[in-house]
């Protein structure tokens, strides 16, 4: 069922350990909580907190305070085992849930307090006595209150079962997007015809 010791895995799998304890950095997620996410997710059996630790050789306070925290933002899940006091942990494998969950994790973290500072801001004397500085956090606010909203819409989007339509709706605008930046205005076109004449 589980392994109480450390296990072999193969070098491919600890080649995506390490990638994804690298790409998790940059979304915010510490490495020591990525690497024990990423074993999660490539071994196919739940593991116990004794396995991760020696798998990864980091210490027992350190794999208990990130169970926690993967807990928390919903990337893995705890099977308790009934009559005992060990538990094992395994890891979300929906993608999409997992993506969604970090990226909510993080505007919670981020945006959302930015667009309280920046309301707080705006309800300052100093500041509503300055039209120029108060047309810059009313920008700066329309910004923030945009990201949130594509946010609140697409998040939900990608974890039910209208997933596909919506990636399929996206690559098609994509597409589009595309097809548009890749056809040369009036304006380039006259430039070459220009260049062209000298």
């Amino acid at each position: 069922m589980y392994a109480s010791s450390a296990i072999q895995l193969t070098e491919s799998q600890r080649q995506l350990i390490a990638v994804w304890g690298r790409l998790a950095y940059s979304w915010g997620v510490g490495p020591t909580m990525a690497q024990i996410f990423a074993l999660l997710y490539v071994y196919p059996d739940p593991l116990d907190s004794d396995t991760i630790l020696e798998t990864l050789q980091i210490s027992r306070g350190n794999v208990s305070i990130n169970l926690r925290k993967l807990i928390e933002w919903g990337l893995i899940h705890k099977i308790e085992i009934p009559s005992s006091r060990r538990a094992l942990y395994t890891a979300e494998r929906d993608i999409w849930v997992i993506a969604s969950q970090i990226i909510r994790k993080r505007f919670e973290r981020e945006v959302v307090p930015i667009g309280d500072l920046l309301a707080e801001l705006t309800q300052r004397a100093d500041v509503q006595r300055d039209p120029h500085t108060a047309q810059s956090l009313q920008q700066i606010q329309e910004v923030v209150s945009a990201v949130f909203l594509v946010t609140q819409f697409a998040l939900p989007l990608l974890v039910r079962a209208d997933r596909e339509r919506f990636l399929k709706l996206l690559s098609h605008w994509q597409k589009k997007f595309h097809d548009a930046a890749s056809i040369p205005g009036p304006q380039s076109g006259g430039d070459s015809q220009a260049s062209r004449d000298t």
